[in-house]
């Protein structure tokens, strides 16, 4: 990792939901730890590259602390250009090198590393570490994300394949073009052939070429990818007076959810750390998102569910055509990234389709029992509707597997689409930017494309729908608006009817995920 290819090719900087304190929080507790309330943190964030993580948390969470260190001096000016223009005093983002950081920085709640531990040198690691155990306070937590063995000797193949293509290429811009180049020879080399290999890597590079290029290079062609055996990582966090605490994706430390088979199969393992690892080599793991925190903290490996009923819970999972809510039937609900998750017991059917219908709201698990019980009432399933203990169980599995959210607070947001609608301001700033997407209030995003990029910078608060609808039609007309047709010019009242509902359509998009004033 260089800040000189940083600047070349600036990372894609986005939210990434699961180091959001609030999901931070709810963890530790779960485990015993008395984490800080995410509203009045301390938060800390190496490379933090432009800021997409930590500006949006600056912004929503206003009495928390916020920094950001990064070395990319490039990266650091676009985040202190966003920062004085959305007028925040809570955050600062500083160019700094991990290894020139100390006690000086202060202590903070939590700590978040993503995609900066496997890319840098060994001595750098050890730092990070140190970094942790010294400016963590008493019940933080750490997040740090990194590669792992054996899954990454698989996505190896093909960063092996592209270091030896570009091997001749002078600057990262040159090296990122001969990697599109190999994608397109090995799929026209690979055609037809049957081999595991084979159709392993096409679906690598068909995976790979959705990604952003800049992690295309960053992941694949940086100088330095290390993976590591979890075990190694949680011995060197030992060693530096940290402990293992859990994944972020709670649901892959049981062992059932691998199969009856394989959790016989690891039944005899006591030890929790060696458990782990054998579930990585079962699950063939190529990535984790590990929480750390000071060793002297008391953990409890029996999870504190009984606080499970005092937490606020949040979801925008899509449900089946037609949901059977008058018995027990498995059906799929579909999160925003297309996985499928199969749930069962009417109630907790009930309780999913009430948080949709609400989000980007948290929910109180009381008043969510209430709801599902009022719905599945109502649909046929009366005789379930009592049954919390269900409900109880699969909202728990949902949540160890990210289906849904969990927050400390109850927390109601305006979905109201005023006569002149307006965006915040840090979703007008970014609008501005034509990033290709806007940070929502859940801490993920909303991907824009030539048409809800334009309404997006459109949506100042001084046009009415029908003055934004106008707009849009005008853009289409002259061409500064492009979407795929037939090449034909099209009626015009068939192109401002099919204009109004997409405006429409989007302003109850962008409602629903908390962009709105």
């Amino acid at each position: 990792m260089t800040a000189d290819s940083y600047d070349d090719i600036p990372y894609d900087s986005t939210p990434f939901a699961e180091t959001h304190p609030d999901h931070l929080c709810v963890l530790g507790r779960l485990f015993g730890i008395d984490t800080p309330a995410p509203e009045t943190a301390r938060i800390l964030e190496l490379g933090c590259a432009t800021g997409g993580n930590i500006i949006p948390l600056a912004f929503h969470l206003p009495e928390a602390k916020v920094l950001g260190i990064e070395l990319s001096t490039g990266q650091v000016t676009v985040a202190q250009e966003l920062i004085e223009k959305l007028g925040l005093t809570n955050i600062e983002v500083r160019q700094g090198d991990i290894m020139e950081l100390g006690k000086e920085l202060g202590q903070f709640d939590y700590i978040v590393a993503h995609g900066v531990y496997s890319w840098v040198p060994d001595f750098v690691r050890e730092k990070m570490l140190a970094l942790c155990r010294e400016l963590l306070s008493a019940s933080g937590i750490a997040y740090i994300s990194y590669n792992t063995l054996p899954g990454w000797r698989m996505r190896g193949m093909l960063r092996d394949m592209l270091l030896y293509h570009a091997r001749d290429a002078r600057t990262p811009r040159e090296r990122l073009a001969k990697a599109y180049e190999l994608f397109d020879l090995m799929d026209s080399a690979t055609k037809g052939l049957d081999a595991l290999s084979a159709k392993y890597l096409r679906s690598e590079i068909t995976a790979v070429r959705k990604a952003h290029p800049s992690y295309i290079y960053h992941e694949y062609m940086e100088e330095i990818n290390q993976p590591f055996l979890f075990s190694q990582f949680a011995a060197d966090a030992e060693r530096h007076g940290l402990q293992y605490v859990c994944d972020v994706e709670l649901g892959t430390a049981f062992p059932s959810t691998l199969g009856e088979a394989a959790e016989q199969a690891l039944d005899h393992v006591a030890d929790m750390h060696e458990l782990e690892q054998y579930m990585d080599f079962v699950r063939n793991r190529n990535f984790r998102r590990s929480l750390l925190c000071r060793k002297e903290r008391t953990i409890t490996r029996d999870l504190a569910l009984e606080q499970f009923e005092n937490f606020a819970f949040s979801a925008q999972l899509t449900p089946p055509k037609k949901v059977e809510l008058s018995r027990p039937r498995e059906q799929k609900f579909t999160s925003a990234d297309n996985h499928d998750y199969d749930v069962t017991h009417p109630l907790t059917k009930a309780a999913l389709l009430h948080l949709a219908a609400v989000h980007p709201d948290a929910v109180p698990f009381a008043e969510l029992v209430g709801a599902a019980h009022q719905i599945a009432t109502s649909n046929g399933g009366r005789q379930y509707a009592d049954q919390v203990e269900h409900l109880f169980g699969e909202l728990f599995s949902l949540y160890a597997h990210q289906a849904i959210r969990i927050s400390l607070w109850p927390q109601h947001f305006d979905k109201a689409i005023s006569e002149r609608p307006s965006l915040h301001a840090l979703a007008q700033a970014q609008a501005a930017m034509n990033l290709g997407h806007l940070a929502t209030v859940r801490h993920t995003t909303v991907q824009l494309d030539a048409f809800s990029s334009y309404l997006a910078r459109l949506l100042d608060g001084t046009r009415t729908v029908e003055e934004l609808v106008q707009a849009m039609v005008a853009a289409m007309e002259c061409g500064d608006v492009l979407v795929e047709g037939d090449g034909k010019k099209p009626d015009a009242k068939k192109l401002t009817a099919t204009v109004t509902a997409n405006v429409q359509r989007l302003l109850g998009v962008f409602a629903r995920q908390g962009l709105l004033i």
